[in-house]
């Protein structure tokens, strides 16, 4: 009976690229396939199937892929999918872009936004936000709300506008700020009588926080 390494075949073409089966174990257990290229410069691609079932890819430079020239408008050209478990991007240190016409993120349980700073929308002309329960700010965490240009608050049919016009909330930079106290402290907001609908609507809204 052979030996593992009696039975480790090595194709080389040339200088720069090697195919080899029943490698040595490497991290990812022995080396079932493996493709091993690297150029003049010592630029290095792999491709390898281990033992353990682990694939892998690797480029010390820029990997491209490019799909479907050839399809039509309205085809799937590239489609990537993970039956099980997770599915990971990591850019160590760099930005990861998207790009497309039209962008879908859709969740079957929940989608996360999260970062140090969140930015949403880049000079977008109109931003909506639906959903049967919508919450700005967190009861621990958060202690200001800033509304660029927005000094006023109304009511109207049940609903709370911020409108640009003169108002007393207080401004720091010119930019006015709502600030959300917790616990049975209350604020007024604005002055009695600014409501549309007189002082009721005043004393609703000091009570809601």
């Amino acid at each position: 009976m052979a030996s593992k390494s009696e039975s480790r075949v090595l194709d080389v073409f040339g200088p720069n690229l090697v195919i080899e089966s029943n490698g040595p174990v490497g991290l990812g257990g022995p080396i079932a396939y493996q493709l091993y290229s690297v150029t003049d410069k010592g630029m290095k691609y792999q491709q390898a199937l281990h033992a353990s079932g682990l694939a892998t890819i690797e480029a010390d430079g820029t990997l491209e892929i490019q799909t479907g020239k050839k399809n039509k408008k309205d085809s799937i050209s590239y489609m990537a999918m993970a039956h099980k478990g997770d599915m990971c991007m990591t850019a160590e240190d760099g930005w990861i872009r998207i790009f497309g016409k039209n962008i879908v993120l859709e969740a079957a349980d929940k989608l996360v936004l999260q970062g140090d700073k969140v930015v949403l929308g880049n000079k977008a002309s109109e931003t909506f936000l639906l959903g049967k329960k919508i919450e700005i700010g967190d009861k621990k965490e958060t202690d200001t709300i800033v509304i660029i240009k927005s000094k006023r608050i109304t009511r109207e049919g049940g609903n709370i506008f911020l409108k640009s016009r003169i108002g007393n909330l207080p401004t720091i930079a010119g930019v006015a700020q709502a600030a959300f106290l917790g616990g049975n402290r209350k604020i007024a907001l604005t002055r009695i009588g600014e409501f549309r609908r007189g002082q009721k609507w005043y004393k609703i809204l000091t009570y809601l926080i």
